[in-house]
């Protein structure tokens, strides 16, 4: 089986202020990745489709999307077609609260639940979070006095102005209000699994401490993520010991038990058998992955 491949992004997502915000200018396939971050992206110029855990959407001028950590995608480009985006991320600590000036997975609690993580927002809302980016881009550029602040209450601006739209425009039917409830609990785990895949964490011990069925949230994270609960888990954890190789000094040995592995043979073997590579190499090369 061949695993997507991980962005790692910037070193400023895992650093002491989580944010990123690029523009990117693509003429070319980017195959599919995964990474240990949250990532949304502006599509302000051009035209391509973006593939989220196999579901095809269209990414025109105005389409603003949201990628979270369990979602594999990739992004296709026509020969001769073109496309300029906007590209934020946001480190899990600042998503999940940590130290920053807001909540933000409380603001985006409703997206994060919904099926639909790819919006076509209409012209007034498009505009306004569009002037909100080129903003951003310059507060996160320039370093102005006060530009981080700047920069996050603006971040937060985007995103009230998107959920005011999502809720205005993108009422669930009573069949999807009832998969968004039955699901959210899903995300609670997730996010769960996310702040402690260090520790031994089974199928038995989220159904004991969530009061769901092992049969129930297995299949769940299949829905979820394309891949069952033991291969996302460890996706987090390769994708934590990619972060450590290349940002620190720290022994590799020391590196898979920080990761969550039990033995540092095992993380040897899954880490050459979803990176094709092994740590070594890895670090030695800054993290650029084989072509898979």
């Amino acid at each position: 089986m061949m695993f997507p491949y991980y962005l790692q992004g910037d070193d400023e997502v895992h650093g002491e202020f989580p944010f990123t915000l690029k523009i990117h200018h693509l003429e070319t396939h980017i195959p599919a990745h995964v990474h240990h971050f949250i990532e949304y992206t502006y599509a302000f110029k051009g035209r391509g489709t973006e593939l989220i855990n196999g579901v095809s959407k269209e990414l025109v001028p105005g389409t603003l999307t949201f990628l979270f950590p369990h979602q594999v995608h990739e992004i296709k480009i026509e020969p001769g077609e073109e496309l300029y985006l906007y590209v934020g991320a946001i480190g899990l600590k600042a998503f999940f609260g940590g130290d920053t000036l807001f909540d933000l997975h409380r603001l985006l609690q409703g997206a994060e639940s919904d099926p639909n993580t790819t919006y076509r927002l209409d012209d007034e809302t498009a505009a306004e979070i569009l002037t909100l980016l080129e903003q951003m881009h310059v507060e996160i550029q320039e370093g102005h006095p006060w530009s981080r602040v700047m920069f996050v209450a603006k971040l937060i601006q985007v995103f009230v102005l998107f959920d005011r739209y999502r809720q205005s425009h993108l009422e669930p039917s009573p069949s999807q209000h009832r998969e968004v409830q039955s699901m959210r609990g899903m995300r609670e785990i997730i996010s769960y699994v996310y702040h402690h895949f260090k520790e031994d964490i089974t199928l038995e011990t989220l159904a004991k401490k969530f009061n769901y069925s092992v049969s129930y949230i297995s299949a769940s994270f299949k829905q979820l993520a394309g891949e069952n609960y033991y291969a996302v888990l460890e996706q987090i954890r390769i994708a934590h010991a990619c972060n450590l190789l290349i940002s620190t000094n720290l022994k590799i040995t020391d590196i898979a038990y920080e990761a969550g592995f039990k033995s540092y043979s095992t993380f040897v073997r899954v880490f050459q058998s979803r990176m094709h590579m092994s740590p070594t190499a890895y670090r030695k090369n800054k993290g650029i992955a084989l072509d898979l």
